[in-house]
């Protein structure tokens, strides 16, 4: 960036690799960072509160969400994305984002008492004023954050995004301690957006002015990318909404937590991966044999551990439910036997468009594709609950993504080179490894244990020791191919190599 805040120089040329990794591992660091303070929060807040109270939260935090994705143009994506950046560009931004976070307030405002109608819930009208608050704080924070991921800073990233979490799981559990009610699950969202006001601004020299300069520029990025992110928010909360619409707020807390389990093993391994697939995806847009051979490389490696881990939580899931969350949520066990499964397919059908058509300039064949992927989910996820209610919504979650995957595939095709024998080659192994794992934990006899905690891990650990050895057995007879079987021996011996120098040292 020109001016004040120049782009760091670059001391030797750009080793995509070695960046992809670091950015990669960042970002999921961070997210498994967030996600497990988000887990212990869980945990407490699950014997404090009951569903019924995490439903009223939700559903304030589902229109606050839609809101917010839809009135973002892009801001951070335009930024990381251009080669050069100037002052006014930042300026731009922030002051952009400013007005983002005022008027998403704003219709919250407006929406309040017509979203207690849908859900026919009048305790959702307070909790939407207080989002609103929450939204206006959001608008001011500073894009120091954005510009630490544009310099590939994603260390100070980890720890702006860290310590808001810090900050919200405080205010949230002591809320709890004291109110014992919802009212403490906004607590904590406004907590954390006055934390990430405050942060924003301490990790980065970046000092905002208000600012249009380049407002046409951010308008014209937005036209394009608000569609996608508009369809990919509706997509992750259409299954939401339907419970909310037909079911009362204690369903909706239920089927949300057992959501947030169910993703959290996979999808929120892919998801964050983006904070760090950007902008080495870009670097790389102009070189297309070396951005296909990375991409092959990292759908493998999700594929390799997102398949047996959503299957894997499948097949624990009453049990995971009891230890994680105790016996009140019982109902929740039942979906997560579905929505384990549906996280992982949704998984490699995200990671397989994450990012990737953004950084190669295609916007709005990404915005198209998300929109047929929504209008394929939607009637597939109501015809679920139609005819299966709660647990048939669940159940297609698993269809949805797998009828539109073709099309996912397609697409990318468009972007990188993905032959169909190179994406069964990175699929089949993990796949067929995952289902005899599955089959050989349900046949294990651990129901003769007494407690639920003990029965989880003998499942686990026979789960794990099934499916590596299996998928490792295929993975020798199918001639040892370059694969996500070989980076993990790479990197087992790597790590072993380091301990016995130590150790020889």
């Amino acid at each position: 960036m020109k001016d004040d805040t120049p782009d760091r120089p670059q001391a030797k040329l750009f080793d995509a690799a070695r960046s992809m990794a670091s950015g990669i591992a960042w970002a999921v660091l961070m997210r498994w960072a967030i996600r497990f303070i988000g887990l212990f929060s869980a945990l407490i807040l699950a014997r404090l509160l009951s569903p019924d109270d995490f439903g009223v939260a939700a559903m304030g935090m589902l229109v606050m969400n839609f809101l917010f994705e839809l009135s973002q143009f892009g801001m951070a994506m335009n930024l990381i994305r251009r080669k050069e950046i100037d002052r006014e560009h930042c300026d731009t931004a922030w002051t952009m984002a400013v007005i983002q976070g005022i008027s998403t307030s704003v219709l919250l405002v407006i929406c309040a008492y017509p979203v207690s109608l849908y859900f026919s819930e009048p305790r959702v009208i307070p909790v939407m004023y207080f989002l609103a608050v929450a939204s206006l704080l959001e608008g001011l924070e500073s894009i120091g954050p954005i510009l630490l991921r544009r310099e590939l800073r994603f260390s100070a990233d980890f720890r702006f995004n860290v310590w808001k979490k810090v900050v919200s799981f405080v205010a949230t559990i002591t809320a709890a301690l004291i109110l014992r009610n919802y009212w403490a699950l906004v607590i904590g969202i406004v907590a954390d957006k006055i934390a990430g006001v405050v942060i924003s601004y301490l990790v980065h020299p970046y000092r905002p002015r208000f600012s249009l300069t380049h407002y046409k520029e951010y308008l014209n990025f937005g036209a394009s990318i608000i569609p996608l992110r508009a369809a990919n928010t509706m997509l992750g909360m259409i299954g939401q909404f339907m419970v909310g619409g037909t079911s009362n707020a204690s369903t909706l807390g239920s089927y949300r937590l057992a959501g947030e389990i169910s993703r959290m093993f996979t999808s929120e391994i892919v998801i964050p991966m983006g904070r760090g697939l950007l902008p080495n995806y870009a670097r790389l847009a102009d070189r297309p044999d070396e951005l296909s051979a990375m991409y092959r490389k990292v759908l493998a490696g999700i594929a390799f551990f997102c398949i047996p881990i959503g299957v894997g939580v499948s097949a624990v899931a009453p049990d995971l439910t009891l230890v994680l969350l105790g016996p009140q949520w019982a109902s929740a066990a039942s979906l997560m036997q579905y929505l384990a499964i549906g996280a992982a397919v949704f998984a490699i059908t995200q990671a397989m468009v994450n990012q990737i058509l953004v950084a190669t300039g295609r916007e709005k064949s990404a915005a198209v594709l998300a929109w047929v992927r929504l209008l394929i989910t939607a009637p597939v996820l109501w015809v679920g609950l139609q005819y299966g209610g709660i647990i048939g919504l669940a159940q297609a979650t698993i269809v949805a993504p797998l009828i539109y995957l073709p099309l996912i595939y397609m697409e990318t095709r468009r972007a990188v080179a993905l032959p169909v024998f190179a994406l069964v080659e990175i699929l089949w192994r993990p796949l067929i490894a995952s289902v005899v794992m599955y089959a050989a934990v349900l046949a294990l006899p651990t129901g003769m244990l007494d407690y639920a905690l003990v029965r989880l891990i003998a499942d686990a650990l026979f789960g794990v020791i099934v499916f590596t050895a299996v998928v490792f057995l295929l993975w020798r007879f199918s001639g040892s191919p370059d694969g996500a079987e070989q980076i993990t021996l790479s990197a087992i011996r790597q790590v072993v190599d380091k301990v016995l120098k130590k150790r020889q040292a």
